[in-house]
Order: structure tokens, then C-alpha cells, then sequence
């Protein structure tokens, strides 16, 4: 393998996306991460719910009781959510608390909407980067780029190929000694306070998330590790063991509120 790494950035879906190439030449390397950035650009005007003409635009346009053919990127997109949302006692919430319990996702024909009980409203916004960067792993391995490590705003990273080393954890992690982790084919992606403050909010409480100061999930899938850490922002330790015990595939970092860090199912 070359000892050539290229990195290239592009912003989308409101955050900066940066793709970092290894064992490849520049000439492989630039037009690999185009074709990667161009389709995070398309499946943002797929995903983005301030487009009505969006996948997620017409589904919060449909009523109960209707249905409606959409993409296979929404339906993938979605059901990664749903996992989430079932494995987290309903702390991640596609709909934000507006009423998960209509939604209704007809895989087999493409069809996504509510029950006639009731509707809500879908916001990927939790989920959607990450979901982007298990999407583009099909691309690079058109582009036979076999060692990439695909980061959107620093806060969900996908390391693909070779094992890559990563910091974790800031001053938090300094403190208890956890300053990176070593990924290899797995996601790793995080939430806390610290830069954007109390913006994850309880979709039960309709509050802002304060039971803990920051969290990282790692998790094979990136869409999965994204929607872990933000549910992780609001679950009880002993929640979080339990599910990673479940899930030996999942492992978690968090900062609880005295500053201390729990390390689970490392």
C-alpha cells in the first residue's frame, strides 16, 4: 500500500464533510472524493425537511391514513432511526415527539407514511449525516479505494479499510486518560453541551437533554453510532450497559455531569 493520504473537504447538510484517502495516488484519490461529496449533496436534497419537494418534505405533507411511494434512501435512512428508537426506549425519536407511533414503512413497496390515528413530523437531522457516510461506502469501493475515513463535522466519523487512530473525549477525556481510540471499519460519533449547549432535546420531555455532559457511541454502522450518542445525551448508565451488553457491537463513552467518564463495552 502507497504511503500517499489525501484529504478533501466540502460543506453540506449545514456542517463541513472531509474525505482522508490512503494508499492511493492524487489522480484516484480527488475524483473518488468528488463523486463521494456530489451524492452527499444529492441525498441532502433527499433528506433535508426544509425542502417540501424533499423525500422528508412530502412525507410531512401527507395526513393520516396516507401513504406515499418515496426513495430507498429515506426508507433505509428511516429505518436506522427506528432501530434506534426501539433500542433506546423511544430517547432517539425520528419525529421528535410529534408521533413516532403513526409512522408506517412499507419497505417491500417503497411506501412511507401514517397510520389514520394520527401523523407527525420527520426530522433526520440526528441521524441523516451519518446515514450519508454508510451510503458513500458503495462509491469508494466503485472507486476500488479500499482505506478512507469519512468525518461529517467532526461530530460522526467512519473509518473504512486500515485501522485509523482518533481522539475522543477533549478535556473530559484528558482528565480520566482517554485521548483516541483505534477504529477499523466502524463509526465512531459523538453529542454533548460544550459547543452547540443544550440543543438535544428529550423527545419525552420536549426539555433539554441534561443528564449528562457529552457521549460517544461506536458502532459499526455510522447512522446507528449517530443516533446512539444523541440517545446516549439522555439515558441512565445503567441503561447504557444494559444495551451494549444486548449489542456487544456497541461501545460508549460518556461524561457524566461531575465531569467523571464511563467507559461501556470497551
Amino acid at each position: 500500500m502507497s504511503s500517499e493520504t489525501h484529504s478533501f473537504e466540502h460543506e453540506a447538510m449545514t456542517t463541513l464533510f472531509e474525505v482522508v484517502v490512503a494508499g492511493e495516488a492524487l489522480e484516484l484519490a480527488r475524483p473518488a472524493a468528488g463523486a463521494v461529496f456530489r451524492e452527499i449533496d444529492r441525498l441532502e436534497t433527499l433528506l433535508s425537511k426544509y425542502n417540501p419537494g424533499s423525500d422528508v418534505g412530502q412525507l410531512n405533507l401527507l395526513g393520516p391514513g396516507q401513504s406515499t411511494r418515496l426513495g430507498f434512501e429515506i426508507i433505509e435512512c428511516l429505518e436506522a432511526a427506528v432501530w434506534a428508537h426501539d433500542v433506546t426506549d423511544g430517547l432517539f425519536d425520528p419525529t421528535l415527539g410529534s408521533g413516532f407511533q403513526w409512522l408506517e414503512i412499507d419497505r417491500e413497496n417503497f411506501t412511507v407514511g401514517w397510520s389514520k390515528d394520527g401523523k407527525g413530523e420527520v426530522d433526520l437531522g440526528g441521524v441523516a449525516k451519518g446515514y450519508a457516510l454508510d451510503h458513500v461506502t458503495e462509491l469508494l469501493e466503485d472507486w476500488d479505494v479500499e482505506h478512507a475515513l469519512l468525518n461529517a463535522g467532526d461530530s460522526t466519523v467512519l473509518a473504512l479499510g486500515k485501522e485509523w487512530t482518533l481522539g475522543v473525549g477533549g478535556p473530559w477525556g484528558e482528565k480520566a486518560g482517554i485521548t483516541e481510540v483505534k477504529l477499523q471499519d466502524k463509526a465512531l460519533s459523538g453529542s454533548g453541551t460544550e459547543v452547540k449547549g443544550a440543543h438535544i432535546v428529550n423527545p419525552k420531555t420536549g426539555q433539554p437533554a441534561k443528564r449528562h455532559l457529552a457521549a460517544w457511541a461506536i458502532h459499526p454502522s455510522a447512522a446507528k453510532a449517530d443516533a446512539l450518542s444523541t440517545a446516549f445525551m439522555m439515558m441512565a448508565p445503567e441503561k447504557i450497559e444494559a444495551l451494549c451488553k444486548a449489542h456487544p457491537e456497541i461501545t460508549a463513552f460518556v461524561v457524566k455531569q461531575d465531569e467523571s467518564v464511563l467507559k461501556i463495552g470497551v
